[in-house]
């Protein structure tokens, strides 16, 4: 399934801001919650410091009816007897049973000694399994109220009359905690609805802005949905679009460039071989019109038909050509390679024109010396030296000369044809591996006329890995350089 740009942007900007706003969230409640609960409880510390400061240790008292010898001291209960030095009912929150605020006072021995009003009957945790001397909890309060509550150990002061003792008291106060419970939980709805509320404002403005950010990107393929083989000339300008597009422009530019150049390429080709075929069919013609325009003998009809038959060969030599060129550019070619010993193959290859070159007084020396060989397919490298062969033999000067040449190395070896009689300008040397490329426009020029064996040449140069280039040298001398392989290629096994 394709997800489209804008989904992946609208995406990425919803949990984008999702996973800020929660981050957000939780770091804000978290720091709140933290300070109203320290607040919170050092209001509770501040209590119990009171409380403890204005509480009396009055010393240890006997049940009435026993005598106070050392002796009643073990075996009588004694009881450690505190007081409150003020009225508990000047604080309304500790005396109203219904009150928000609690505190209760243990002795050394765990009896409890006071308790406010405000419990009744119930008891307030005593946190006995802290050791430290102020621990804050939660705590459950009368009524099933959620409190919160502290516990504060302390030494009396004792009375003028009695010895201080060192025992020290427990005290915890409480306090009624549901304002602040009722608050933050408050709070941390409101959070969560602001949040999603941006969450939701965020994704209507990213629509907005992902439309318009992406428009220019639907004008741009509804201009190329205009491009046709008509159009090609025109191009994308750069400035019309965002710099983001800019490098999409620069690409669709030279792909058009690349498009007109092969139409422009396959037009020129279309047009090249149409008259490479009509010059044969036109002679065909002329010497089957002439041969009927009268009674002839015997003699001359086959003359006729030889002419016919030697114009027919050029042109299925043309058309084999033209077949061999449309397989390569269809990279359909099967590669054998092998070790190819130069020189016999080379002789192979120019016998079949050695005849033709007799009959235009063309000398051709072979300079390839015995034993030199190289690396390549043996039915690809013979076309190559059979194309150029022929394009020697057709453009080389009468009485000119053809020869072939091999300097080996450890790795390649330089092999090059070279003919005389080359009237072809020193720039125009690339040009010559084009297909039906002149230097003459008019396609009259006896000389300059390379067809398409050279294109040929090139196709199957490339498919073999073989380096090639032309080369015009001074006194009209036209040479191929051909740049083999001496050695097998060993596989990579690492």
């Amino acid at each position: 399934m394709t997800i489209s740009l804008r989904t992946r942007l609208l995406s990425g900007v919803v949990v984008g801001t999702g996973v800020l706003l929660t981050l957000f969230c939780v770091t804000i409640y978290s720091l709140t919650s933290r300070t109203l609960v320290r607040h919170f409880d050092e209001s509770l510390l501040d209590t119990a410091r009171l409380l403890s400061a204005i509480i009396e240790d009055k010393g240890f008292v006997q049940e009435e009816g026993h005598d106070t010898n050392e002796e009643a001291e073990q075996t009588d209960r004694i009881e450690r007897e505190l007081e409150l030095e003020f009225n508990v009912r000047m604080t309304p929150e500790f005396f109203n049973l219904h009150g928000g605020a609690y505190y209760q006072f243990w002795t050394w021995d765990g009896n409890k000694t006071i308790r406010s009003p405000s419990l009744g009957q119930e008891d307030l945790p005593a946190f006995d399994e802290e050791s430290d001397n102020s621990f804050y909890g939660d705590c459950p309060l009368p009524g099933e109220k959620a409190g919160r509550a502290i516990r504060y150990r302390f030494v009396p002061q004792s009375d003028e009359n009695n010895q201080a003792q060192e025992d020290p008291v427990t005290l915890v106060v409480a306090r009624d905690a549901g304002e602040l419970i009722d608050f933050l939980g408050l709070f941390r709805w409101l959070l969560i609805g602001s949040s999603a509320g941006i969450i939701l404002l965020s994704t209507g403005l990213a629509l907005v802005v992902s439309g318009a950010g992406l428009r220019p990107i639907h004008v741009l393929a509804g201009t190329i949905r205009t491009v046709n083989e008509q159009t090609l000339d025109q191009s994308f300008s750069a400035q019309a679009y965002p710099v983001e597009l800019h490098p999409i422009c620069d690409c669709l530019n030279a792909l058009l460039e690349r498009i007109r150049f092969s139409f422009e390429r396959e037009r020129r080709f279309n047009a090249d071989v149409a008259h490479e075929l009509r010059t044969p069919l036109a002679g065909i013609q002329t010497t089957l019109e002439v041969t009927l325009a009268r009674r002839r003998d015997p003699a001359e009809y086959q003359q006729a038909l030889r002419d016919c038959l030697a114009i027919a060969r050029s042109m299925q030599k043309m058309v084999d050509t033209l077949l061999s060129l449309s397989r390569l550019d269809a990279q359909t070619l099967t590669i054998h390679r092998q070790t190819i010993p130069l020189r016999p193959l080379i002789e192979s290859r120019w016998r079949p024109l050695a005849d033709k070159a007799f009959d235009r007084g063309l000398n051709f020396d072979n300079r390839v010396a015995e034993g030199v060989s190289c690396v390549s397919d043996p039915d690809h490298l013979s076309m190559i030296f059979s194309n150029i062969f022929d394009n020697a033999v057709d453009y080389a000067d009468e009485g000119g000369r053809i020869w072939v040449g091999a300097e080996p190395s450890a790795e390649s070896l330089v092999l090059w044809i070279s003919n005389t009689g080359c009237t072809l300008a020193p720039e125009s040397a690339d040009r010559v591996f084009d297909a039906f490329w002149r230097q003459d426009a008019s396609r009259t020029g006896t000389g300059n006329h390379c067809g398409i064996g050279l294109a040929v040449v090139r196709k199957i140069a490339d498919a073999l890995g073989v380096g090639i280039e032309a080369v015009i040298e001074p006194g009209g001398v036209f040479t191929i350089r051909l740049r083999l392989s001496v050695a097998e290629s060993k596989p990579n096994h690492g």
